[in-house]
């Protein structure tokens, strides 16, 4: 605001103590003849700039609100992008001033729905943001980007740089002005629960003090998942470790290969009663050449299915020093991520686990309409036999014996699992084409799709021309990057 005063005869200004003037901008003073400047004590002083109020008034003011406006009503971790490579806000932001005079110290701190302390901090350190437009980072990348996959390795935009359309830049917080304070969701341990987040109501609260007065004002607001409720993060950054809850909807599909029946059989007056049996089927040509008895009982019961199923997606959708993953790179650092999943009936939508034996073999999946995880051993029975003549599959009529094989089956559950997270955060063409490597509907593999890489990582969701090499397939950093970006905040 300004102000402007003219006088049209003399002007003075009198005060019966002190006399103090201040300004942001300049102080220009003009006259027609002289300008005196006369002091009988300490004579005429020019020294440094102080805030008006700074020092002589007593009384202070605060103000403080939550910013919620222009892009900030959500907030994801470490701002990590979406899967277009948008930009993602990566704090919790508040407005805050201080007139009147300065203060001796500003905490800052925000509570729990119990109370507690979730974090806090007096006399805020330093930020600095200076701005830039949001698409100069890795625009580059992004000028040929087919629309069903990303722009990989854009991954976390560096907020600092691009976090306020507006230069901020703050060196002392009990200084007169305004601020905007940033909490990026850590506790004073450098913990960032986003349970903690899950349908809460927090409380931040801002205390100015000066010469012992102390002025409080805070804030209320409401936090929930804005995506998916079906997954959790907890982020270390001291020791960079992120560890991930997975809650998975898996079920109990049964067996299919071990039901005898009845029928009757026989004449009009000697019928009699004939049990039927899945493995009365195998030809004689398979029993003669494996050797080995059909499997008449379920060798391996849901449960323990249940638990190798977990312990696959818990294996390959985790990147750490335990595998060839080794980590996910956040602002330059790497993380070790480790995946926890569990069974939810209100979790992710997840197939149901069917055991096979003595019957033709199914083939995984988990589409909307059809979700299953086979987990087969013993006789298999394979109906395109007739396409091998000369083979041992062709002599044996189709019939083939397999024994059970965990490490593959773990791998098969981490990929039809993932094919349902893909979905959530890619859409239908970037799950169901297998990043662009099968087509949609037979789930053939593309022509123009690469034989496995000799060396590195194999990427978990794609298919290539030949089989996987299972040490060395992972789940990529970028999909499992964008787990991390499901658990993202909405601020109310």
């Amino acid at each position: 605001m300004s102000r402007t005063r003219i006088v049209q005869g003399n002007y003075y200004k009198i005060s019966g103590g002190d006399h103090n003037m201040s300004s942001e901008g300049k102080i220009i003073s003009g006259a027609g003849n002289q300008v005196r400047e006369n002091g009988t004590g300490d004579g005429v002083y020019y020294g440094n700039f102080q805030r008006k109020g700074s020092t002589v008034n007593e009384d202070f003011e605060i103000s403080f609100s939550l910013k919620k406006d222009r892009g900030y009503s959500t907030v994801v971790p470490f701002g990590i992008l979406d899967f277009e490579g948008n930009y993602e806000n990566a704090n919790f932001v508040f407005n805050y001033s201080l007139m009147l005079s300065n203060i001796d110290s500003l905490e800052f701190k925000v509570l729990n729905e119990d109370g507690s302390t979730l974090y806090a901090i007096t006399n805020l350190p330093e930020i600095v943001v200076t701005a830039r437009r949001l698409p100069l980072l890795g625009e580059d990348l992004m000028k040929n980007k087919p629309e069903h996959r990303p722009a990989d390795p854009v991954k976390v935009w560096d907020w600092k740089s691009v976090f306020d359309p507006y230069n901020i830049s703050s060196s002392d917080y009990t200084k007169i002005g305004s601020y905007v304070i940033f909490w990026d969701g850590f506790d004073n341990n450098g913990i960032y629960d986003s349970s903690l987040f899950n349908n809460k109501k927090l409380k931040a609260v801002i205390t100015a003090t000066k010469n012992g007065v102390r002025k409080t004002k805070e804030v209320e607001f409401t936090t929930q998942y804005a995506k998916v409720d079906w997954v959790d993060v907890k982020i270390d950054k001291t020791n960079k470790r992120i560890d991930t809850t997975l809650r998975v909807n898996l079920k109990d599909g049964g067996a299919e290969g071990l039901e005898c029946s009845s029928h009757l059989a026989g004449a009009r007056d000697e019928t009699r009663w004939v049990e039927s049996c899945p493995w009365d089927k195998i030809s004689k040509e398979a029993l003669v050449f494996y050797k080995r008895p059909p499997i008449r009982k379920r060798q391996k019961e849901y449960h323990q299915l249940l638990e190798i199923t977990l312990q696959g997606i818990n294996q390959f959708w985790s990147r750490n020093s335990q595998n060839i993953g080794k980590g996910i790179n956040i602002v330059s650092e790497l993380y070790e991520v480790f995946v926890n999943s569990r069974t939810d009936e209100n979790g992710l939508a997840a197939p149901k686990i069917i055991y096979q034996t003595n019957c033709e073999e199914g083939r995984s999946r988990n589409w909307e309409l059809s979700r299953i995880l086979y987990f087969y051993e013993g006789y298999l029975y394979r109906s395109s036999w007739k396409k091998y003549p000369n083979s041992i599959l062709y002599n044996n009529k189709g019939w083939e014996y397999v024994d059970a094989d965990i490490d593959d089956y773990k791998m098969v559950s981490a990929h039809e699992i993932g094919h349902e997270i893909l979905l959530t955060y890619g859409g239908q063409e970037y799950s169901k084409s297998h990043k662009n490597s099968s087509t949609i509907l037979s789930q053939k593999t593309l022509d123009t799709s690469p034989a496995i890489p000799t060396n590195g990582e194999i990427d978990l969701m794609k298919y290539y021309q030949n089989y996987y090499d299972i040490p060395r397939t992972i789940i990529s950093e970028f999909d499992l990057l964008k787990v991390i970006w499901l658990t993202k905040i909405k601020v109310k």
